[in-house]
């Protein structure tokens, strides 16, 4: 049958995915709605007005309008679909969350978790006991101790009240009247007022540094001890910080030149050789640098993590709330999500980078293989409205010579409209069978 209506088959796999997409169409948007927004609200509200009673009279009002633009920019979040609140990854998130307030006998009612759509590696907290994952840091981890240990690093910031510490220091520090004669003896002067000012900030970062790297071994320290209470085994947990220090540019599980040879795409090296400066990379700007990074002395925190666990054993299950299969069924939900994200938040280049690396898993995908094409389609008509940086990471500056994400953005600041239009109608060619819109 197949041999003589070889069209059948195509049709009626695009019939089915078509049908699955709107069913799925119409659950996503349930997965990005928070269903106890309004209560939320009013406990940050509540906890904004507790905070702000216990500080000096002073920096009530400043702190208490920081923190309002701060829950303000947050409830905005949860309306745009910036978090996920799914059937599968959050709340198999959440149990490992509520196991460990369970077994460190943590009033729930006093803390939240979500999950943060994004592809950037890292979790975070807010000073009312909010702990959020990004979908980025979920793929990094090999099991539920290691992302167990990583809230109880965030607990840990929050339960020695890190961010509200700085913050209050902050208010006081730039309210002091040391701070404003300094400011008022440099507004004072003639010449070089904006560079002084400059200088005077800088070292206040510098100074705010320090302190973060204190935070982040107390936060270390008291999240061993929240996870020994815990039901999983520390045996592979100092391994977070290898993982960490390999995240630092995006993950990359198959290169453009590798991309473009299996979809048998021809791809000049010239569009890769020029050396003129991207466009689409932010200018070049003085940057504080120091070796803090994001997660910062990682190799000294896990010194001190395998240090501590070594003298204080703690035995235990790398999986609790689910297996092996779980975690990958949550990994690849992560995957998908994160990169709907991007597409979201119109930011079709890492899009386009994320559905390549997903290609390479998902070699099979309909899905997939329809979204990639689709957003080569996309970013062709962009190119023609002359509007293609409005869609492409314009603030996204690499100088690894490995970052392939870095690859692709050079790749879309060189080829041509007739280029680009020739990459999609080949890889249309390729993938027609599991590509479910018609040829532009």
């Amino acid at each position: 049958m197949l041999t003589k209506y070889p069209n059948c088959f195509h049709i009626l796999l695009s019939l089915l995915l078509l049908l699955s997409f709107r069913l799925n169409t119409s659950a996503q948007n349930n997965n990005y709605a928070y269903k106890n927004i309004d209560a939320y609200t009013g406990f940050l509200q509540k906890t904004n007005e507790e905070n702000t009673a216990l500080l000096n009279k002073k920096i009530q009002k400043p702190y208490r309008e920081f923190i309002n633009e701060k829950n303000t920019e947050l409830i905005k979040r949860l309306n745009e679909k910036g978090f996920l609140f799914d059937t599968v990854a959050y709340p198999y998130l959440t149990s490992i969350f509520n196991h460990i307030l369970e077994k460190n006998s943590l009033d729930k009612n006093r803390f939240h978790f979500f999950v943060d759509r994004t592809s950037n590696v890292n979790a975070y907290s807010y000073e009312d006991g909010t702990v959020v994952c990004n979908l980025g840091l979920i793929g990094l981890m090999e099991n539920e101790s290691q992302l167990a240990m990583v809230f109880c690093h965030e607990l840990g910031h929050v339960l020695l009240k890190h961010v509200n510490t700085a913050l209050v220091r902050q208010l006081e520090k730039y309210n002091s009247p040391e701070f404003l004669a300094q400011v008022k003896h440099i507004e004072k002067q003639q010449y070089n007022t904006k560079k002084q000012l400059e200088n005077l900030l800088v070292s206040d970062v510098f100074d705010r540094r320090k302190h973060g790297r204190s935070q982040e071994n107390a936060a270390d320290s008291l999240g061993m001890l929240l996870f020994c209470n815990t039901s999983y085994g520390a045996k592979t947990v100092p391994g977070i910080f290898n993982l960490l220090d390999s995240a630092e540019i995006k993950a990359t599980t198959c290169t453009i030149h590798a991309f473009f040879e299996r979809e048998r795409i021809g791809l000049d090296e010239n569009w890769l050789k020029h050396e003129k400066k991207m466009s689409f990379g932010a200018a070049g700007k003085k940057e504080i640098t120091d070796s803090l990074k994001t997660h910062p002395d990682c190799a000294k925190r896990k010194i001190a993590m395998e240090f501590f666990f070594n003298h204080k054993p703690k035995p235990g299950n790398d999986f609790w709330v689910g297996n092996k299969q779980k975690l990958a069924q949550v990994k690849k939900v992560a995957l998908f999500d994160e990169a709907e994200c991007s597409k979201d938040m119109d930011n079709l280049g890492l899009y386009l980078y994320q559905l390549i690396q997903n290609n390479s898993i998902f070699s099979s995908n309909a899905y997939i293989k329809t979204a990639t094409y689709s957003t080569m389609l996309s970013l062709g008509k962009h190119y023609k409205a002359h509007n293609l940086h409005e869609v492409v990471n314009s603030q996204y500056v690499s100088n690894n010579d490995n970052d392939e994400y870095a690859v692709l953005l050079k790749l879309l600041d060189s080829i041509s409209l007739e280029n680009l239009n020739d990459i999609t109608n080949t890889y249309y060619q390729n993938n027609k069978l599991l590509i479910t819109i018609s040829k532009n």
